[in-house]
């Protein structure tokens, strides 16, 4: 889930393994000096101005007071009344005594009245001068919220697949090219929206990636609050879904995140829920299927197919050097059918899957790992364009990866991955290897150059692929 860092935000940071470059050093940020410094600016603005509880409580106070003295000098002039119309006046020196001194009780109680009168027009001239000071202060932190937060990046490769030239893969291309903006109206009330227009058959489409309306009742500060999100995002489900593509070291996420959930991104509303300054909930009302997936691109409709809902949650525990993360989703998978003969017809299928993932920082190395195990009618398309799967098979798909840092500038990297369709059958899982190295040229861009080979089960593809890529990030 921000103009300044979460708790959320840092450990994610930390998660991926991000570091900033600065002179060829790296910068370590410690977690809890964010939340240690706003607690400080707090305290050290309320030691600059009285707090509005105090000025309370003096306001009260003055007022109080007043109406005492008011009341008294009201009983004093009464008691000078009656002596006056007593007629004793000239003649009784007990009398005359006794009205000297209801005189000068009066004018002690005038005083003080004057007194009261004098501190509350010094708070109201305060409070005036405060407020022509903090307009202008205002009306800046107004703007600074409803300042665009930009966050755009572009991505040039080369790649070289096994089957050498004319496949797809093989050449220059523009991967990706993404124009993010974050608009905030307050800091409770933002929007976010990120498109690609690299995208296609010859990578010059544009495409909607994320239209995100965000209402936070409880903001994130120190730790995360509570958070509302609704519109196209990714799924809270397990690391590498959400992650961002300019984050992550290999150029492509993993078989089955991109085969049970293409595109990463589905339209619905999910809460996160502060749980403590280390852990979160989160939960999500979704369409049954994202927006990349083959049977919803095949339909070429923007709607839910079945108009069934689908369903997340999850929790999410995270230190300075680690996180752990367990997430679970279910829908349905809407029936349909390809052609005749009747055979081609596939029924409706449960969607059901379970995430699990961590993360550990240990000096120089980042550890990551992932399992997804499920049930779902895979998507995949034949060759004649009709699906593979007509029924629901049991699915599990893991990864692991570990990132090296040699230095401020150089990581290497190296990512496992395994993908079985049907569980129930044989020959048809994959295994990929994949090695990489990233040379961070500044925070902002860097160059990673890939080789994955992966490993079928069943008939061989030549699939293995070198990457050559090069990215800046605004």
């Amino acid at each position: 889930m921000q103009s300044t860092m979460t708790r959320l935000a840092m450990a994610s940071l930390v998660s991926a393994g991000i570091f900033v470059v600065a002179d060829a050093t790296t910068v370590s940020i410690p977690v809890d000096a964010i939340g240690q410094g706003i607690e400080a600016a707090k305290a050290a603005a309320k030691e600059r101005r009285p707090s509005d509880e105090g000025i309370a409580k003096t306001i009260k106070g003055d007022i109080e007071q007043a109406k005492q003295l008011q009341a008294k000098a009201a009983n004093i002039t009464k008691s000078i009344g009656e002596l006056a119309s007593s007629g004793k006046l000239p003649t009784n020196d007990e009398t005359v005594a006794l009205l000297k001194i209801l005189v000068t009780e009066l004018q002690d109680v005038n005083e003080q009245l004057k007194k009261i009168d004098e501190r509350l027009k010094d708070v109201e001239s305060w409070i005036e001068d405060q407020s022509m000071e903090n307009i202008p202060i205002m009306q800046n932190d107004i703007a600074m919220l409803k300042r665009p937060g930009i966050g755009n990046y572009m991505q040039v490769q080369y790649s070289d697949t096994q089957e050498g030239s004319g496949t797809t893969n093989d050449g220059f291309q523009l991967r990706r090219m993404r124009f993010g903006q974050t608009n905030r109206i307050d800091d409770r009330t933002s929007m976010r929206m990120s498109f690609d227009v690299s995208t296609g058959s010859q990578r010059i489409a544009a495409e909607m990636r994320d239209a995100q309306l965000i209402y936070e009742p409880v903001p994130s500060i120190t730790q995360v609050g509570v958070r509302i999100v609704a519109g196209q995002q990714p799924l809270p489900l397990g690391y590498e879904l959400e992650r961002s593509s300019g984050e992550r070291e290999f150029p492509e996420r993993t078989l089955y995140n991109n085969t049970v959930f293409a595109g990463e991104r589905d339209r619905g509303v999910r809460m996160d829920y502060g749980l403590g300054p280390n852990s979160h909930a989160t939960f999500g009302i979704w369409n049954g299927l994202t927006v990349g997936d083959r049977q919803l691109v095949s339909a070429n409709t923007f709607r839910n197919l079945n108009s069934e809902f689908g369903y997340s949650a999850g929790i999410r525990s995270y230190g300075v050097n680690y996180e752990v993360g367990l997430s679970g989703f279910y829908a349905k998978r809407p029936a349909g059918s390809n052609g005749s003969p009747p055979n081609n017809a596939y029924p409706a299928v449960n969607r059901q899957f379970i995430y699990l993932d961590g993360m550990y920082l240990l000096e120089q190395f980042a550890f990551r790992a992932e399992l997804m195990f499920g049930r779902d009618r895979i998507p995949t398309l034949g060759s004649d364009g009709r699906p593979i799967y007509l029924a629901a098979t049991n699915i599990l798909g893991y990864q692991g990866q570990v990132t090296y840092n040699i230095d401020s500038r150089n990581q290497i990297h190296f990512r496992y991955q395994y993908f079985d369709p049907n569980r129930g059958a044989g020959g048809d899982s994959t295994k990929g290897f994949g090695f990489g190295y990233t040379y961070w040229i500044n925070p902002g861009a860097k160059i990673t150059t890939t080789y994955e080979i992966f490993d079928e089960e069943g008939p061989e593809i030549k699939n293995n692929t070198w990457t050559i890529r090069y990215q800046f990030r605004l």
